[in-house]
C-alpha cells in the first residue's frame, strides 16, 4: 500500500517535474506525453476520457473539443484527491451512454487495471461515432502498481486482436521503449517502491538508518539512470533500427469502421 505522504509528494513531483530527468519515471511520463500529443492531433467534437483518474491532461485537450467527459470507476475515483471530479462514475465495461455519441475516446493507462480489456475496448467502440478515434496507451514491462487493481499486461498481438474484434480499424500501434531503457526505468521504480515500503512500516532505528542511506543513494541513481537513457536515445540515432523485444509501453490509434 502506498503511504499517503509518499502519494502526495509523488503527485506534486509528477505535476511539476514529471518531464524532468529528476523524476523517477521520466521515461514513462515521456511516453504518456507522446500519447497525449497524438490525442491532440485527433481530438475533436465530443471526447470521452475513460478511466480518467485525476485527468492531468484535461487542460491540454479540453480547448480542442466541444465537450470533455471524464469517466472513472466509483471505487477507483475515491483513491484520487483532485479539485476536478469526473463527470460520470461508471464501470468501463458498462458505460451509461447510447451508441455513437463520441468523436474521440481515450484509454490512457487503463487496460492494465481492468479484468476484461477486450470488453472495455468494445464498449469504447460502441459509444464512438462511425469514424471516431480511440487512443490507447498501456504499459507492458512495468512493475505491479495500484494493487489490487493491477490485472494484466498485453502483447501487441493481443492488443491487435482486441481492436479487430471491437470492429475497429487499426491506424497505428507503436512500441515505446527498448531494452536499454527497460533496466534503468525498472531500477528507478524499485527504489521508489522500496522507500515507500519502509515508510509504510512501523518506524524504528533500523528503518531510519536505512532511509538515511537509501534516499540520497536513490536520488543519485535515478538521476544517473535518466541521464543514461537520454544519452542512449541520442546515440541510438546513429545506428540502424532493429526489432526490440522489451517494450515498456504500447501506443495505439484505432478508428471505428463506418
Amino acid at each position: 500500500m502506498t503511504n499517503p505522504l509518499i502519494k502526495k509528494i509523488w503527485t506534486i513531483l509528477s505535476e511539476n517535474l514529471g518531464e524532468s530527468f529528476i523524476h523517477p519515471q521520466f521515461t514513462i511520463i515521456k511516453f504518456q506525453k507522446e500519447a497525449i500529443n497524438i490525442a491532440k492531433k485527433y481530438a475533436k467534437g465530443e471526447l470521452i476520457d475513460i478511466g480518467c483518474g485525476r485527468m492531468p491532461y484535461r487542460r491540454v485537450l479540453e480547448p480542442l473539443v466541444d465537450s470533455y467527459t471524464g469517466v472513472d470507476h466509483p471505487k477507483i475515483s475515491k483513491l484520487y484527491k483532485s479539485g476536478i471530479k469526473p463527470e460520470v462514475l461508471a464501470d468501463a465495461k458498462s458505460l451509461p451512454f447510447g451508441n455513437n455519441i463520441f468523436d474521440t475516446a481515450l484509454l490512457i493507462q487503463v487496460l492494465e487495471h481492468v479484468d476484461s480489456p477486450e470488453e472495455v475496448i468494445k464498449e469504447a467502440a460502441r459509444v464512438l461515432k462511425p469514424n471516431g478515434i480511440l487512443i490507447i496507451s498501456v504499459p507492458f514491462f512495468y512493475p505491479l502498481h495500484d494493487m489490487p487493481y493491477d490485472w494484466g499486461r498485453y502483447t501487441s498481438s493481443a492488443l491487435k486482436s482486441f481492436i479487430d474484434r471491437a470492429s475497429l480499424r487499426l491506424i497505428k500501434i507503436e512500441q515505446q521503449g527498448s531494452f536499454i531503457e527497460f533496466f534503468p526505468q525498472i531500477l528507478n521504480t524499485f527504489l521508489i517502491k522500496r522507500i515507500n515500503d519502509i515508510i509504510s512500516t512501523k518506524f524504528n532505528l533500523y528503518s531510519v538508518i536505512l532511509l538515511t542511506v537509501l534516499v540520497p543513494f536513490s536520488i543519485l541513481i535515478i538521476i544517473f539512470n535518466n541521464l543514461l537513457i537520454i544519452f542512449v536515445r541520442i546515440l541510438s540515432r546513429l545506428f540502424p533500427k532493429y526489432p526490440d523485444y522489451f517494450p515498456l509501453e504500447y501506443l495505439i490509434v484505432a478508428r471505428k469502421k463506418s
